[in-house]
């Protein structure tokens, strides 16, 4: 009998006895005669095996394993045994079966070094990537000390892979924690894909969430972040500012210009400049224009706040003369409430990132192509630029802007309307196009978010260019229009030819806001006075205020040369009634006049909003006529 036969003898013995005992003795001879075959020292390890003997099982397949996973070709059958007990080791604890169970135990009394060349060996066999990958994790998490070896390649495949989802969820919820505190060694250009991919999972993570939208934004900045600070070790970067909710972004800001300047040749190709001034232009956007700075929580619905020129004092073409030849800077921003004061500073943020990030077409690419990949976030940046150029008064490249976002989902017809309104505004001299655009913008106000507060400094007195953070409420929008035509009529008080009809619609449009308009109003009234008459036949319908009521009556009784005329008459003028008036033979006007300043006076605490809204929408053209008059 040859040397194989006789090795086959001994393990047929083996397999034979029902003595447990005996066939152990049968298969320590074989051992001792023929420790290097593989036949043998396996079916040695299956008794220990099938004796539920857990110590012995991993003395027998640790010697098989040191002995042969160096062969040219692997056994099947000890491919096909680590595979079961590397299953096994997968499956989480309480959830697996007897035999698993058996796998889990035995490998406890495995050596690390056995462990090591087990893992090595399945994963060197595994049939696909997913598999490869899931046995070096497997490797790394029972032996971190071997993260610098396998940590690059697994990062490698699960980049390569992570447009398949288990490769991507592998990558965020296993591998990166994994290797966190340990970064690895890996290639620069797969570095930066790492860095891509995360920005863009956290972000859109971020954005689809829309139960506890702001605790997870926390959450995912925080570890976009930290991301940052980890792909920056592998890198030799200079470390980048954590991420704290209540920095200031200038504190971001100034880490950029710190790193900025460390470059020698100052490069604005660098990677690490791209990152970081992207990560913070993003982080100052969503504040800026997203959900947490710039809207409101009205209990119902979300406001949106826009950008437009404060109104001021002085003829609209000295306004368009300030404009000539801005540049890309940002003017004092006034902020209304509810708006974050912290508003302005995300813009100024938003727009030095932005310009970094433009600053040569290698950079501006690789922006392009790092924000893209978010669909949501390119209607933030049309808003984002629309603000930018009306903060340059940059009018035709907001026109160009506005124009293209007609139909857009991402702006709603109200706020596209009042832009196109303050565009106009600051163009030049007023125009019929103007008051065309006011009556759109009345067509869309019912649809405005209702409450809100008026608008704060809303016209001021100085040259210089201030913006206006403004909140598309239906008050605030009111305001903003009746404002707009007080400034457009209130040069005309000093012509001492300008009509009745003027003098009274300002004295109606003065009425919001009450007193902010109050100076207006006593000039009014000494231009009354020196007069010495009024006809405003609009009067009963629109003039509610008690203070302006309380001033007509002051002229009634104390100005008895005085003529006011402001009410039509009663009755049909067929029937030989008068034109009411504070002046006449009939006895009875003066009852007729404290009949309509007691209407007036009980009408004083009527919704001002709605009545205003009706008056704009009733006499838009008698406004515009008061407007272009001469």
């Amino acid at each position: 009998m040859d040397v194989l036969s006789n090795e086959k003898y001994l393990i047929a013995r083996a397999k034979e006895s029902t003595d447990p005992y005996k066939a152990k003795a049968w298969i320590i001879a074989a051992k001792t005669l023929f420790p290097n075959d593989f036949g043998v020292q396996f079916e040695a390890y299956e008794i220990e095996k099938n004796a539920n003997n857990f110590e012995e099982a991993a003395k027998c397949l640790s010697y098989i394993v040191m002995t042969f996973h160096g062969a040219h070709q692997t056994p099947t059958s000890l491919l096909n045994e680590i595979s079961l007990m590397t299953n096994a080791l997968r499956i989480p604890e309480g959830c697996t079966t007897p035999e698993q169970e058996f796998y889990v135990k035995m490998f406890q009394y495995i050596s690390y070094e056995v462990q090591h060349q087990i893992l090595l060996l399945t994963a060197a066999h595994s049939n696909n990537n997913l598999d490869h990958c899931r046995l070096i994790l497997l490797l790394l998490k029972r032996f971190p000390q071997a993260i610098s070896t396998h940590a690059p390649r697994l990062l490698e495949t699960l980049i390569q892979n992570v447009a398949i989802p288990s490769f991507k969820e592998m990558l965020f919820n296993e591998a990166i924690p994994l290797v966190y505190n340990r970064a690895p060694e890996l290639a620069p250009k797969h570095v930066h894909r790492l860095m891509a991919v995360c920005f863009e999972y956290y972000l859109n993570q971020m954005l689809s969430d829309t139960e506890d939208r702001a605790r997870t934004s926390a959450d995912c900045w925080k570890k976009i972040f930290e991301i940052l600070d980890f792909c920056g070790k592998m890198l030799k970067w200079e470390p980048f500012v954590l991420y704290k909710k209540s920095y200031s972004k200038d504190v971001y800001w100034q880490k950029i210009i710190h790193i900025y300047k460390l470059d020698p040749f100052q490069s604005t190709e660098s990677k690490q400049i791209l990152f970081c001034a992207t990560i913070v232009f993003v982080l100052a956007l969503q504040d800026y224009i997203g959900y947490s700075k710039l809207r409101s929580k009205d209990g119902i619905t979300d406001t949106d706040v826009i950008l437009v020129e404060a109104l001021k004092d002085m003829p609209p073409e000295v306004k368009r003369r300030a404009h000539e030849g801005a540049v890309l800077e940002i003017p004092h921003i006034l902020v209304n409430a509810p708006v974050s004061p912290d508003a302005p500073n995300c813009l100024l943020a938003c727009q030095s990132c932005w310009q970094l990030l433009h600053s040569n077409d290698v950079m501006k690419a690789d922006f392009a192509q790092l924000i893209l990949c978010i669909p949501q976030l390119s209607g933030w940046v049309q808003k984002f630029l629309i603000d930018l150029y009306v903060c340059a008064g940059q009018h035709e490249e907001t026109a160009t802007l506005l124009q293209a976002s007609t139909g857009n989902t991402a702006m709603s017809l109200l706020e596209n309307s009042v832009r196109q309104f303050a565009l106009t505004l600051v163009q030049g001299p007023p125009t019929v196009h103007l008051f065309e655009q006011m009556g759109t913008v009345l067509k869309h106000l019912p649809h405005a978010p209702p409450g809100g507060h008026y608008l704060e400094n809303v016209s001021l007195a100085q040259t210089a260019r201030v913006l206006m953070l403004m909140p598309l409420t239906k008050r605030a929008i009111l305001h903003y229009l009746v404002q707009t035509l007080i400034v457009l009529l209130k040069p005309k008080l000093i012509e001492m030819e300008c009509s009745s009809s003027l003098l009274g619609n300002m004295l109606v449009l003065s009425q919001l806001n009450w007193p902010h308009e109050s100076t207006t109003v006593e000039i009014i009234f000494e231009l009354i006075k020196t007069r010495r008459q009024f006809t405003y036949l609009h009067f009963t319908s629109y003039v509610i205020q008690a203070e302006i009521i309380e001033e007509f009556m002051h002229l009634w009784t104390h100005s008895p040369d005085v003529k006011l005329e402001l009410a039509m008459p009663q009755q049909s003028l067929a029937t030989g009634a008068r034109r009411i008036g504070t002046r006449g033979a009939d006895k009875g006007v003066k009852e007729d006049f404290k009949l309509i300043i007691r209407q007036q006076v009980a009408r004083s605490n009527d919704d001002i909003d709605e009545l205003l809204l009706q008056f704009l929408q009733q006499q838009h053209v008698a406004l515009a006529q008061n407007v272009f008059d001469k």
